[in-house]
């Protein structure tokens, strides 16, 4: 399983009070639909398409990936689904991605080059898209000031958001 092969720590990220208020936000709303489905699934009297408890797994791993949880996002994935990191490649280099874009966004740069080296550097060496999503990622650590770059899109929080619609792909 490829999400407990990181050994780094944790990339948590310091919300101010509006992110937080957000991810609240979000998470209630999704914890509705969950509700909603149920209701309507008893009320019709029908079965659920899908498993119906594995929706609240959903909701805290896409929650974890909008804070910044990454590696706690790539563990709850392989928990949930142990082989979806191996089978979806793309998948998985966009949660890499997160991570280390969590590192430079911490200004941590040498675990941040590090990490690209172990865990990215093979991928976008034989992918000429990933390499150039990783060109974009690294160049942030050229920048004194990764959020005034040019490439400031991905430390922005809808860069989260995507990853977390790819999530939607899969799951």
């Amino acid at each position: 399983m490829r999400g407990n092969s990181d050994s780094s720590e944790d990339m948590n990220v310091s919300l101010d009070g509006a992110q937080a208020a957000d991810i609240k936000q979000w998470t209630e709303e999704n914890k509705g639909f969950k509700e909603a489905a149920e209701k309507f699934a008893v009320e019709a009297g029908v079965t659920a398409p899908m498993d119906l408890s594995l929706m609240d797994e959903r909701i805290r791993i896409r929650s974890a990936i909008q804070a910044g949880s990454i590696q706690e996002a790539m563990r709850m994935v392989t928990t949930l689904h142990p082989e979806i990191l191996d089978d979806n490649s793309e998948l998985y280099f966009h949660l890499q991605q997160l991570v280390l874009l969590e590192l430079i966004r911490e200004g941590r740069v040498e675990e941040a080059v590090i990490y690209a080296q172990e865990h990215l550097a093979e991928r976008g060496a034989s992918d000429p898209n990933v390499r150039q999503q990783l060109e974009r990622t690294l160049a942030l650590l050229a920048f004194p000031q990764p959020l005034s770059s040019p490439f400031a899109d991905l430390l922005h929080p809808s860069h989260r958001q995507k990853v977390r619609q790819i999530c939607v792909i899969f799951f």
